[in-house]
């Protein structure tokens, strides 16, 4: 037991460079965190984070905020200046991984989806948390968890057999699922591309 103890986390030694929020893609990168990871939480100037602003709120800290973002360090940028989005780019060759779950086309407008990133970092390995994908006929559409509860059928299951689709409690499909993929997604494309040579 005291040599497992002493070895290093799984994801020991790896950068991160998170663009997420709300809920779906933080809880992905904490997760991320805990097995060792070093992540660089970026936040949009001037108010960061919109799950900031959520309850509960205990001397100016949002406890639904603490929880999803805890292990991080935070770099608030103004992604409307140049010297932001240049600053992001030099950090980028610093990382092993991207993690984002903007809107569609919010990372493209700003040069900062994968084709961009890879010309500056050829390692890089990204991640894009989204409702619908981004390659899908609806990933143009932005979404959340009632949402994907919706069309994926689980509402119609739940509640009264007579009644109408019900809404489950828990954030299931943008929480659980993702949350449950991607974190263990991440070592293995990192083992995998340095095992082929993709990664140094």
């Amino acid at each position: 037991m005291d040599n497992a103890a002493s070895l290093p986390l799984m994801l020991s030694g790896c950068r991160v460079l998170d663009f997420t929020q709300y809920l779906a893609g933080p809880t992905v990168t904490r997760l991320i965190a805990e097995l060792g990871a070093h992540i660089i939480k970026v936040e949009q100037a001037p108010m960061g984070d919109p799950a900031r602003l959520l309850p509960f709120i205990k001397n100016g800290r949002s406890a639904y905020f603490v929880q999803q973002n805890r292990g991080k360090k935070s770099l608030c940028l103004d992604f409307n200046q140049p010297e932001a989005l240049d600053l992001l780019r030099s950090v980028v060759k610093t990382v092993d991984v991207v993690v984002e779950n903007y809107g569609p086309c919010v990372m493209e407008k700003r040069a900062l989806d994968y084709a961009s990133l890879k010309k500056i970092n050829p390692r890089l390995i990204m991640v894009s948390v989204s409702a619908f994908g981004r390659n899908s006929p609806l990933s143009h559409r932005v979404g959340y968890d009632l949402i994907a509860q919706a069309f994926s059928g689980i509402m119609h299951m739940t509640g009264e057999s007579q009644g109408p689709p019900q809404f489950v409690g828990l954030e299931t499909t943008f929480l659980l699922v993702p949350d449950l993929i991607i974190p263990w997604s991440v070592p293995v494309a990192l083992l995998r591309g340095r095992r082929d040579g993709l990664l140094s």
